[in-house]
């Protein structure tokens, strides 16, 4: 098949989330035989066999002339360019889709975040044949702040339908959360089609000198206790609580070995807490509770896979940091999937986790795992953590993943059979 592959941003010059499901759909995809065409905004570079670009710079949502177009939008509801630059998307994009017989588009026809370039992919799903598939990992719908919003322009141009269309989702929760919401916004469980995240099992099983080198940089010593925190700087990640159960777990343990705190993830842009931008509301609360020496910050490090500048790596990937992490931590408030999960899986490391819909979904799928509640007392949370080291869960965990969550499983079992089926 000839298959379409359109974001705001994509691998390899973007690092993400769904930049990482784009890489690996895009690598294993052309290894089955099929032939794939990344449309994006910014970002791009990736460099296998079958997969050719097209960098639409209007596809972005930081394109200037977007996002003036974005704040004229949700400030004043319109703007005199809105018309001009949706056409001028489209019709780049159907240059860029001729000969395609399946798109998939990530979250462009769910987020707020380039609204000309979701109604030209409205349009195009309107008046062509190909077929498109909306692969939904968040919605601005499902979210509080944007409830007031609903029904009215722009975010009338969400979830748009088609007799081309469906919709992907990458968990049960997500996809309930969708069919929850009104018409015509609402998609049901019957027109969403859930097919989860993976991992590269063999990025998870190398414990090597270059990973023993990353330990070096950070100044870590395989007698710490490192707690993994393999999550973006921003505040529904909930970082505050991995400082407060770090301040409680260091009371327990004492004197017997360091701990350190490992959060490889990027500040987010414009991410503001108490009036301040997080990352130093979050460097406040280090001060706060005396864990300078205990907390790393290291996404300056962190590449989604290593990087080399001639035989010198100057990057690590997060394999590496899952290779040296004791347990891996994630108390965030809200996730689209939660990959962390089965990432710790593939790297045989425990996971503590938040109790929350995506989590709870893996969890329930057999993948061992310790889940707190947002509301427990961080000390009740170390407490967990610290009787954890008498016992061990993850040989299950490892198991489970090389059946279910690997991308090569996921790819032959889950998407190919969903792209070979014809639209419904």
């Amino acid at each position: 098949m000839e298959i379409g592959i359109v974001h705001y941003t994509a691998p390899r010059g973007e690092v993400g989330g769904i930049e990482t499901v784009i890489d690996y759909h895009s690598k294993f995809l052309t290894k089955e035989g099929h032939k794939v065409n990344l449309i994006y905004g910014t970002g791009g570079g990736l460099d296998y066999k079958n997969v050719s670009e097209s960098k639409i710079p209007l596809l972005s949502s930081t394109n200037p002339d977007i996002m003036k177009i974005q704040k004229q939008l949700l400030v004043k509801g319109s703007s005199k360019n809105f018309n001009r630059v949706k056409k001028e998307i489209k019709r780049t994009l159907l240059m860029a889709l001729k000969g395609t017989d399946v798109c998939i588009v990530h979250n462009i026809p769910s987020m707020p975040y380039n609204f000309a370039a979701t109604a030209a992919i409205n349009d195009i799903a309107d008046e062509t044949e190909i077929r498109m598939i909306f692969w939904v990992h968040d919605g601005a719908l499902i979210r509080p702040e944007w409830k007031s919003r609903i029904g009215k322009f722009p975010l009338t141009l969400l979830h748009h339908r088609a007799a081309n269309v469906s919709y992907v989702s990458p968990t049960h929760s997500r996809a309930r959360e969708f069919a929850a919401l009104s018409d015509p916004y609402r998609i049901s469980e019957h027109m969403m089609t859930v097919i989860p995240n993976g991992v590269s099992i063999e990025d998870y099983l190398k414990i090597d000198n270059v990973t023993k080198q990353l330990m070096g940089r950070l100044g870590l010593s395989f007698k710490a206790f490192i707690i993994l925190v393999p999550v973006r700087v921003t505040p529904r990640k909930n970082i505050e609580l991995s400082l407060f159960v770090l301040e409680k777990l260091k009371r327990l343990v004492g004197n017997q070995y360091p701990i350190k705190l490992l959060i490889t993830g990027p500040p987010e842009r414009e991410a503001v807490k108490g009036g301040v931008k997080y990352p130093e509301h979050l460097q406040g609360l280090i001060e706060e509770l005396g864990l300078r020496k205990d907390v790393i910050f290291c996404h300056e490090l962190i590449a989604r896979r290593r990087e080399y500048k001639g035989w010198r790596i100057v990057k690590w990937g997060v394999a590496d940091a899952y290779n040296i992490a004791s347990i891996v931590f994630v108390p965030s408030k809200e996730e689209g999937f939660g990959l962390p999960v089965i990432e710790a899986g593939a790297a045989r490391k425990p996971i503590f986790c938040s109790r929350i819909p995506p989590f709870r979904e893996l969890i329930r799928d057999d993948i061992e795992g310790y889940m707190f509640s947002l509301d427990d007392n961080p000390e009740d949370i170390a407490l967990k953590i610290y009787k954890f080291l008498l016992g061990d869960k993850l040989k299950c965990n490892f198991d489970n993943i090389i059946n279910n969550f690997t991308w090569d499983a996921i790819i032959k079992k889950k998407l190919l059979p969903y792209l070979n089926k014809k639209s419904t």
